[in-house]
């Protein structure tokens, strides 16, 4: 792997945060020159490096369901015993597998049986190991339903991998969740212990959605999709029982760790963040209302084995700190990207940060990829 830095474009370092509702975006002070970095893309199912994305080969455009992408990424939540990792950042790579992040390298963990046919989201962490669901979209896959296209019935809904083995493992099937071969999940939240899943089924007058939380009785790493329903407790939800569970909360109510890193922010300036906390279980969401109808999405994360805490905005505004001086946070900005490209979900691993982007035009992603930056070179600029 090619490992030299290349300084083309500029990451800034922030000292002024005031923020422009009219261009969601901060306005800021450059206090610094260009700070290395690396761009890279996705070629099929291989991790390639380039100069910048526009320069990337094009590609035909997919439905963001079926699109090589980065579908969600987070850095590791270990376990209460801390033991050693290898990895301590992982990212879903829709339709190719897992890259796994070990400070400033990476690899792809693949498995056809697994990402081939079925997308993946939603990553989590249980006693130090990722989590991800898998799902079918019936709107883009219209031979769903074919007799050439059968679903296995143990095709499986939520798949551990073991890091150390390098292996995915299967733990729960639609089967296991009392769905047919043709509901799919659209939506999983998990709050520790319970799973609450919004699914859809296609029927003759158009799509019938249900809501249910499930629980499992024994550690989800002993799951497997053998074991039968007694295994499981469930308890079926309405539309707004559901919608309560992932119902975002006012930025007053949010943690400490994320007021810290945005309290440069004025109260005018709306957003949307979505945080992922040192529970491994899926991100609460924030909200500031402003005065503005449009807030600026962003997620931020703690990494506990990296010893950092980020939030990152859609326009690559980034704000950092060090979880041993949370109270001095840094702001700067990500190289800025031409117009149909954004950033999108992101990953800590040692000091190094890396954060996808991609090309979309509405629902269809064209090219894709991920940026590398050294937090360590930023904080020294600080």
């Amino acid at each position: 792997m090619k490992k030299t830095f290349l300084v083309l474009g500029t990451v800034l370092l922030l000292t002024c945060t005031s923020c422009s509702k009219n261009q969601k975006t901060a306005e800021v002070e450059v206090i610094s020159p260009t700070v290395p970095h690396q761009w890279y893309y996705f070629s099929g199912t291989e991790i390639k490096e380039t100069d910048k994305p526009e320069n990337t080969p094009e590609v035909m455009g997919k439905p963001w369901t079926e699109a090589t992408r980065i579908s969600s990424a987070a850095s590791l939540i270990p376990s209460k015993e801390n033991r050693n990792y290898k990895y301590s950042a992982f990212a879903i790579l829709n339709k190719v597998g897992l890259i796994c992040f070990d400070s400033d390298n990476f690899e792809i963990s693949r498995d056809i049986s697994i990402f081939t046919r079925e997308s993946a989201d939603s990553l989590v962490f249980s006693d130090g190991c990722p989590l991800f669901y898998l799902y079918r979209s019936t709107f883009f896959n219209n031979d769903l339903f074919s007799n050439q296209n059968i679903i296995s019935e143990a095709r499986p809904f939520l798949v551990l991998f073991n890091q150390d083995a390098r292996i995915f493992f299967p733990l729960v099937s639609y089967k296991n969740l009392n769905l047919d071969n043709t509901d799919q999940v659209t939506k999983v939240i998990w709050n520790g212990s319970k799973w609450a899943c919004s699914a859809k089924k296609q029927i003759d007058k158009g799509v019938e959605f249900s809501y249910f939380f499930w629980e499992p009785q024994i550690p989800l790493a002993n799951l497997n999709p053998a074991m039968g329903q007694e295994t499981f407790l469930f308890k079926s939800m309405t539309e707004e029982e559901f919608k309560k569970v992932g119902m975002p909360k006012s930025f007053r109510k949010a943690p400490a760790e994320l007021k810290s890193l945005l309290k440069s922010i004025p109260d005018d300036f709306p957003f949307f963040v979505c945080w992922r906390d040192e529970s491994g279980t899926s991100g609460d969401y924030y909200f500031q209302e402003g005065n503005d109808d449009e807030p600026l999405d962003a997620r931020g994360l703690v990494a506990p084995l990296s010893k950092y805490n980020a939030v990152i905005f859609k326009d690559g505004t980034t704000y950092a700190s060090r979880s041993s001086d949370p109270e001095k946070p840094v702001a700067f900005r990500l190289p800025k990207l031409s117009e149909s490209f954004t950033y999108g979900e992101f990953c800590i691993s040692g000091d190094t940060l890396y954060v996808s982007w991609e090309e979309s035009d509405f629902y269809v992603v064209k090219r894709a990829g991920f940026l590398k930056v050294n937090l360590a070179d930023i904080f020294k600029l600080s």
